[in-house]
């Protein structure tokens, strides 16, 4: 009997390290069962974090968010809300006996104050739209936000009213504003402008503090409460100066508006230090290019004695915040894809706080996170790494205790999950020999002894930039059995200003060379195969998908997700078209119209023999869908083989629905796979 009862307990054994081996690569569906971290908020006193945890629902194909809470040891990890209505905006109350939040929860977007102790909440506005950018005053006593307010629009032309029972046509849309639309909102934007509000904590009616045809962004509070800072544009050319933004503040009791910055702008994101003396602020001086730095600049609170911050780093300075002592600041930034917390003294002096923070994008490995800070020191950031989505890791500064993790919310799926090895790589670009950062997606099941087809995927913006974190969409290419190359070449940010503006008034140009030179270093490994090269790339890594295509045909496929396919259409149609033809050129089309089209890639489209798939959402008002159309046309004219997807109901952001992160991958590699 004993005997048998150890084989069967044997045999048990075995049948569970048998099944705990049984990895699967990460396949479609499994987008609807990943969560991450993001906007951690960590108490005053830094024992407790509240974070924003994202998920998505297979029945609906959204994205929804709740908050939950953790103590900063690790323990007491718990929900705070439960739905589908969309929490968010988490900020701790000074003294951190409540916390405010944004929720639906109640049919429109208000903002909600919960009593920490008892756990009692309770919505203390009636907004006619989603309030944003919510901040507590110093004794707790009020909130400033922003909301957007509806400007009044006069009448123009006098029409006759139908019969009674007839059906006419909808009335005509007149729009004179200069800003008419917005990629995201699906309808012409009604006008509006974004104000600043306050509201009594315990509840009541907001009181608007600003007025005008003019935006406002974020605001500060001062020390005493009595003034607000913030940063706007309200020169009378607004919509075509979208740069020239300046520092107010405003008298909470009288309304007075005191401008205190000059010049040109942009100066923005001013925050007021703890003893009320200094406001830090970054801005720079307006080349008026495509790329240029935010720097770090303090003036005293009335608007005097401005000086920078130098600190040598050659990075774009962001989310900063002041030191309880108000002697240093601390600051995010992203340095070769990767982010990083630091502390910035007022001598010049940096200290690097952390690195690894990351995530802040979910279905491409963009750079990007949030972090925040205690008054003790102790903060709280989303950690990145390339095997699992965000998660939520704590430290303490200064006394440079180790990082921990303290969540694992995809630990028990994972587990079961064979993710594709990610590896960095450096090579030379056949340009300049300039130094190209990169990074290799591996099949699951990868053997060195196979071949393999490369995927080369190019990034967006293009002033944006990838870094080793994880990323749904390239995990799915790699598990179809593609090794997948994504890169930043030059024009990507968190490589200093002359590597990210390289590009100004220069694109594609040697960007294009950086590309290719990274399929030339694939290439010359033994487990690729030649013969099966493919490249894609949306927004900006359309424009160099077309591009490329238009300039060599080594590969067997292209999709062109959401490009620029003519400058000269785009600059007129896009959504900041107020913007490109002053910063991403130097004169206007109808002035230099050679400018415009020797960088579109429908200039190179008369050489183009690889077949192309062409993916853009049908709403999309940032690189709109004439684009690819111009792009389609050209190439069924050329008998090219192609097609056009047209993605209903989506905007630039095409996979911001989960179900269309796995559309995307789908019509990519399925377009790949046809062309073996």
């Amino acid at each position: 009997m004993k005997k048998i009862l150890l084989l069967t307990s044997f045999l048990f054994l075995l049948g569970v390290v048998s099944y705990a081996q049984e990895k699967t690569p990460l396949e479609y569906m499994d987008i609807f069962d990943l969560q991450y971290v993001g906007d951690p908020q960590i108490s005053p006193d830094g024992e407790k974090i509240v974070y924003v945890r994202n998920q998505f629902d297979v029945m609906t194909d959204r994205k929804y968010t709740n908050l939950w809470i953790i103590d900063f040891t690790g323990e007491n990890h718990m929900p705070l809300t439960s739905g589908k209505s969309g929490y968010k905006q988490p900020i701790w109350s000074p003294d951190g006996k409540k916390l405010a939040y944004v929720s639906a929860e109640e049919g429109s977007s208000q903002i909600f104050v919960r009593w920490m102790e008892t756990g009692q909440t309770a919505s203390v506005t009636n907004l006619a739209s989603g309030p944003g950018n919510i901040t507590w005053s110093p004794d707790g006593e009020h909130i400033a936000f922003n909301m957007s307010v509806p400007e009044k629009q006069e009448s123009f032309g006098q029409f006759p009213s139908p019969p009674k029972g007839a059906d006419w046509a909808s009335p005509g849309k007149v729009i004179e504003e200069v800003s008419y639309k917005s990629d995201g909102n699906f309808s012409f934007l009604e006008p509006a402008y974004n104000h600043v509000f306050i509201v009594n904590a315990a509840g009541g009616a907001p009181r608007q503090l600003t007025s005008g045809d003019y935006n406002h962004a974020a605001p500060s509070w001062t020390a005493d409460g009595r003034h607000l800072v913030f940063s706007a544009n309200r020169s009378e050319k607004a919509d075509l100066e979208p740069n020239n933004t300046h520092i107010f503040k405003i008298n909470i009791a009288t309304g007075a508006l005191t401008q205190l910055t000059e010049g040109q702008g942009p100066h923005h994101s001013p925050i007021v230090s703890p003893d009320g003396k200094s406001i830090v602020y970054l801005s720079y001086e307006d080349q008026f290019v495509g790329y240029q730095l935010d720097h770090v600049f303090v003036m005293d609170v009335e608007g005097n004695n401005a000086k920078e911050l130098n600190h040598g780093l050659d990075r774009d300075f962001k989310n900063l915040t002041w030191a309880k002592d108000s002697k240093s600041i601390f600051a995010y930034y992203d340095d070769h894809g990767n982010g990083v917390l630091a502390n910035l003294k007022m001598d010049g002096n940096a200290v690097t706080i952390t690195r690894g923070i990351g995530n802040g994008s979910f279905g491409r490995p963009y750079s990007g996170g949030s972090y925040s800070i205690a008054k003790n020191g102790r903060y709280a950031y989303t950690k990145a790494n390339t095997q699992r989505p965000g998660e939520l890791s704590v430290g303490h500064f200064p006394t440079k205790m180790a990082n921990r993790t303290i969540t694992n919310l995809n630990d028990t799926f994972l587990q079961n999950k064979n993710i594709g090895k990610v590896e960095e790589v450096n090579f030379k670009s056949s340009f300049d020999d300039k130094n190209i950062q990169g990074w290799i997606v591996y099949p699951p099941d990868f053997d060195e002894n196979e071949k393999y087809p490369l995927i080369l995927e190019i990034h967006g913006g293009p002033h944006l930039a990838y870094g080793p974190h994880f990323s749904p969409e390239l995990q799915l290419m790699a598990s179809r059995g593609f090794v997948v190359l994504y890169t930043n070449p030059r024009g990507s940010t968190t490589y200093g200003e002359e590597f990210g503006g390289y590009i100004n008034h220069n694109y594609p140009s040697e960007d294009y060379d950086d590309l290719m030179s990274g399929v030339d270093m694939m290439q010359d490994k033994s487990f690729i195969d030649q013969n099966r090269l493919y490249i894609t790339g949306g927004s900006g890594g359309g424009v160099l998908t077309a591009w490329s295509i238009g300039k060599t045909n080594r590969f067997r496929a292209a999709v062109v997700s959401k490009p620029v396919i003519n400058w000269y259409s785009f600059s007129l149609t896009a959504d900041g078209y107020n913007y490109y033809p002053q910063y991403w050129f130097n004169k206007k089309p109808w002035e230099d119209p050679q400018q415009y089209l020797e960088r579109s890639p429908i200039s190179l489209v008369g050489n183009v023999k690889t077949p192309t798939l062409l993916v853009t959402g049908e709403n999309d008002y940032r690189t709109p869908m004439s684009e690819t159309e111009q792009y389609y046309g050209a190439l069924k004219l050329l008998e090219v083989e192609s097609k056009m997807v047209r993605i209903p109901g989506a905007g630039h952001g095409i996979t911001a629905r989960p179900s269309n992160i796995i559309r995307h991958v789908a019509y990519i590699t399925g377009w790949f796979e046809k062309y073996k």
